[in-house]
């Protein structure tokens, strides 16, 4: 996570002193995790938090932080016979850490800024007393920013992630979440 980090900050500076940034935003925003083709968790809130900085009008990158709360699973075990039990299964805490990548309008001004976005990223899945899931993610997906005339842009995002795993299997979720960013506005 370290290197992500160290990465954005380079970005960031080499960006703003080359004088070849349009935009610059952070903001914060909530939603859902849903699994699909998972039967291990339910889906669960999400929260985080992100920062874009944009060298054109069509292009930019950006860093984000995203926790998410699955829910529980109950699971039927020696189903039929006289041992039959339920148990819990606890969905446990996803989180990840990555970059994104930008394509459409994104230039923070006023109006609807419709964009395509990939992601890739450190992903995390700790459960109770089950093995922690760490692996590399990739995501694509939409989103819609509506940017206002005082510089706060109310964004909504809808995202296909996939976090391969041992044995050629992939853990695979939609997420989606409603924001708010402040943009800086450099270029305009």
């Amino acid at each position: 996570m370290r290197i992500y980090a160290l990465a954005a900050l380079i970005v960031l500076l080499t960006a703003t002193t080359a004088g070849a940034v349009v935009d610059i935003s952070i903001g914060a925003f909530g939603g859902m995790d849903i699994p699909t083709a998972n039967d291990l968790a339910t889906s669960g809130p999400l929260y985080g938090i992100q920062g874009k900085v944009g060298f054109t009008q069509f292009i930019a990158v950006g860093v984000f932080y995203r926790a998410s709360s699955y829910g529980d699973v109950e699971e039927t075990f020696f189903e039929g016979e006289p041992e039959e039990h339920t148990a819990t299964i606890p969905g446990g805490d996803g989180t990840s850490f990555g970059a994104d990548v930008y394509l459409g309008r994104i230039s923070g001004m006023p109006g609807a800024n419709f964009y395509l976005y990939g992601s890739i990223g450190s992903y995390k899945w700790t459960r109770d007393n089950l093995a922690d899931v760490s692996e590399l993610a990739y995501g694509m997906g939409l989103g819609v920013e509506v940017v206002l005339p005082f510089k706060l842009g109310i964004e909504g995002r809808g995202v296909f992630q996939v976090a391969p795993t041992e044995n050629d299997g992939s853990l695979k979720s939609f997420i989606w979440f409603i924001g708010a960013n402040y943009h800086f506005g450099l270029g305009n």
